[in-house]
């Protein structure tokens, strides 16, 4: 959450916002409303049935230093909402940014508040000096779009969905061993997640990126897996579960599936991903997502053949 005192805002209270609007972080009294604004935005039954049962994953996002969740009111009406989130990727020191849920009703639309929320949620990533800020979009969201080329986000690949998580029950191929991810794989593991592209990491940041590695494995919300070949890792695919805060059940994120070049065209990269899709069902993930840089054709197969739906893209703003 953001720092500073009302004389001197820092973070995203430092936004200027348009005449008649007001920005404010989400606060314990705000369920409610975050509720229905969420409704809304996912075109969910609006109905008061159950709602207790989610107050208290509403009370953990507020009360997280890896959140800032913001509301905008305009005339002292609820107008919009966004929740922002920090989280820990693989191979990275720093943190990332990202928009989870982001919405303006229609009736405040033209008003400026969209952009004011994002920009809310840039500031408080640079505050906090993030390696990068991600959001998901559809494809016809175009005013979306638009504000976020405004803004200076660069589209940068697909998003890709599973709903409801499936499994086709395939075997990895001869010689091949699926099993959770251990400690013990950290250089394995940074080794091949260098080969999707990432910068391989300066020996004085490999430190940190083992904490990071160890605190992955160590929550109770994630499940990744790596596959042997010969005793040697050939293939890494992580899972975490994510909590919103409309439903009840889990999201399954994919942040990285790779395979080694030497280890390709035979299976594995399937079998592993239908064994991740596995321990989502387990944990009774609603949903699975996945993003893929626009050059991997071969991961967008992978991700189609196991039955997920391009239906967006995801947009990146990058620390210079």
């Amino acid at each position: 959450m953001n720092l500073g005192n009302p004389d001197h805002p820092v973070g995203g209270l430092s936004v200027k916002t348009p005449p008649g609007v007001e920005l404010r972080p989400l606060g314990r009294d705000d369920f409610a409303v975050a509720l229905q604004l969420l409704r809304e935005l996912y075109e969910l039954p609006q109905t008061d049935a159950g709602e207790e049962s989610h107050r208290a994953r509403y009370h953990a996002l507020i009360g997280s230093v890896d959140a800032a969740p913001f509301l905008a009111l305009a005339e002292g009406e609820p107008a919009g909402l966004v929740i922002f989130r920090f989280r820990r990727r693989l191979n990275f020191a720093t943190y990332e940014g990202w928009i989870s849920d982001l919405y303006v009703r229609p009736q405040f639309r033209g008003r400026r508040i969209g952009q004011v929320l994002l920009k809310a949620c840039i500031e408080e990533w640079r505050l906090r000096q993030g390696h990068a800020l991600t959001l998901e979009t559809g494809y016809g969201n175009v005013a979306a779009r638009a504000l976020y080329d405004a803004l200076r986000f660069s589209e940068s690949g697909r998003h890709f969905q599973l709903r409801p998580v499936a499994v086709r029950g395939l075997l990895p191929p001869a010689g091949v061993e699926i099993r959770p991810m251990l400690e013990n794989d950290f250089e394995a593991v940074t080794r091949l997640l260098a080969e999707l592209g990432r910068a391989a990491p300066a020996e004085e940041r490999l430190p940190a990126l083992r904490r990071t590695f160890v605190e992955h494995l160590r929550r109770d919300d994630t499940g990744s897996l790596v596959a042997l070949r010969e005793g040697t890792v050939a293939g890494v695919c992580t899972l975490e579960f994510r909590e919103p805060i409309f439903t009840l059940a889990p999201q399954a994120w994919i942040p990285d599936l790779i395979v080694t070049d030497g280890a390709r065209g035979n299976g594995l990269g399937a079998a592993l991903l239908d064994a991740v899709l596995g321990e989502a069902v387990r944990r009774g993930a609603y949903a699975a997502v996945l993003e893929s840089a626009p050059n991997r054709s071969a991961a967008h197969r992978l991700a189609t053949d196991a039955g997920f739906i391009d239906v967006g893209s995801f947009y990146t703003l990058s620390r210079r």
